[in-house]
């Protein structure tokens, strides 16, 4: 397995602060050193943790010369990033890029100390209780008061992300229209792997076609739709398309639904995936994404 050094370089980009990146700004990683040459640039994929999934995507390779070449990369969450070992693979050979670390700024202003901390005061008396009350009543009324806190908690957290995402949408809106980026990421999937090439491909491509077109359909609705699809699960992000685009989810909910099942079936087990099904969802994903951009 042939290794490289890789340093990383923030494009300039009109309008936004130079050498900084946040959620979805492209950065390149140049990498120098020896690269084998039969390499396959258009198979090249990362090997990514699974804990890192959404935190770095491959957008692009290409060679400088025989030995440095430019990986162009983004990154969807906010926070900082250590990859102990990033890889990469054509399907045949692996290169190794090292330790690749890197810092998305989060949009958000910073907590001021005591923001957000209500303070608990003890409950007291209930009233005089001359009547002894059996301990079973006291757990039922503990869970209840219990049950009711944890959803107004939950509630407060899914305001509290939601807001966030607002935030960060409105400092790395993208040029393009979510439709648009679905329609070039689409592209470059296609473009890059054997899947969509009519040709027998490895489950390794399977798994990351279904990988890529997965993350475009959650990246549409939350360009789209400002909903945080990367961290809430099919029933929030139904729930929040109901409450905010009520005409919209009358017209596709049940479609959305299915097609949320159908992903979250696929990524049970990947090893069950075929090409047909990738072809499938591929088609049924770019339909329904574009007649719910065309529904006005």
């Amino acid at each position: 397995m042939a290794a490289v050094q890789c340093k990383m370089e923030i494009p300039a980009v009109q309008g936004l602060q130079e050498n900084t990146l946040t959620v979805g700004r492209e950065f390149i990683l140049a990498c120098e050193g020896e690269f084998s040459r039969d390499l396959q640039t258009d198979k090249v994929q990362l090997i990514i943790p699974p804990e890192f999934k959404y935190n770095i995507h491959l957008l692009g390779f290409e060679f400088r010369n025989p030995t440095t070449a430019d990986i162009k990369v983004t990154g969807y969450r906010a926070g900082d990033f250590k990859i102990p070992d990033l890889k990469i693979t054509d399907g045949s050979q692996t290169i190794s890029l090292g330790e690749i670390a890197y810092k998305i700024e989060s949009v958000l202003p910073p907590q001021q100390p005591g923001e957000q901390q209500a303070k608990q005061e003890p409950y007291g008396a209930i009233g005089p209780a001359k009547l002894p009350v059996p301990m079973l009543y006291w757990a039922i009324l503990a869970g209840v008061i219990g049950l009711v806190l944890l959803m107004i908690l939950g509630r407060i957290y899914r305001v509290v992300q939601r807001r966030s995402m607002l935030e960060r949408l409105r400092e790395h809106d993208s040029a393009m229209t979510p439709l648009s980026q679905f329609h070039q990421d689409l592209r470059r999937l296609q473009r890059k792997n054997p899947v969509y090439f009519g040709v027998p491909a490895t489950a390794e491509d399977v798994q990351a076609a279904f990988e890529s077109l997965h993350r475009s359909f959650l990246l549409f609705l939350t360009r789209q739709y400002r909903v945080p699809a990367f961290e809430w699960g099919e029933r929030f992000v139904l729930r929040d398309l109901k409450k905010y685009h009520s005409r919209l989810f009358a017209e596709f909910g049940a479609d959305i639904k299915k097609l949320y099942r159908e992903y979250s079936h696929g990524a049970k087990d990947k090893t069950k995936l075929s090409e047909t099904d990738i072809l499938n969802l591929t088609a049924r994903t770019r339909t329904l994404v574009e007649k719910m951009e065309a529904f006005k």
